[in-house]
């Protein structure tokens, strides 16, 4: 009788322990949990910071490229990249902020960019 009331007691431990382990990981909200449900905006911006990144890794690669062997073409696409780049942050920016957003700097980033893409020229390395 007594290895029952242990066993019982242990088995009684160890479900109490779990069940407080996903209460606590619930309410930090994380995504992979069973009771946690991300809302719509959570993946339109998760899928906007991904188009960003995306954007951002092409701009990087096409500058290289155009350091590499000198065409405008490789310049002018790598502008573009870090001016869609900065459209996708443009927009995060305006999910957190709401309708008190000030997207003035954003837009002064991407004429920045776009005077620097007017700048591109072939070279010969």
């Amino acid at each position: 009788m007594e290895k029952t009331k242990t066993w019982l007691i242990r088995v009684f431990a160890v479900v109490l322990i779990c069940v407080c382990l996903l209460l606590y990981l619930n309410v930090q909200k994380k995504p992979s949990l069973l009771f946690f449900k991300p809302s719509i905006e959570d993946l339109k911006y998760k899928g906007l910071d991904k188009k960003r990144a995306n954007a951002e890794f092409a701009a990087k690669r096409d500058y290289t490229d155009y350091e590499k062997f000198g065409s405008i073409i490789f310049c002018n696409a790598s502008f573009n990249s870090w001016i869609e780049s900065v459209n996708f942050s443009k927009q995060m920016y305006l999910y957190i902020s709401g309708k008190e957003a000030d997207l003035s700097e954003w837009d002064t980033v991407i004429k920045d960019y776009e005077n620097e893409r007017s700048k591109c020229k072939d070279f010969n390395p």
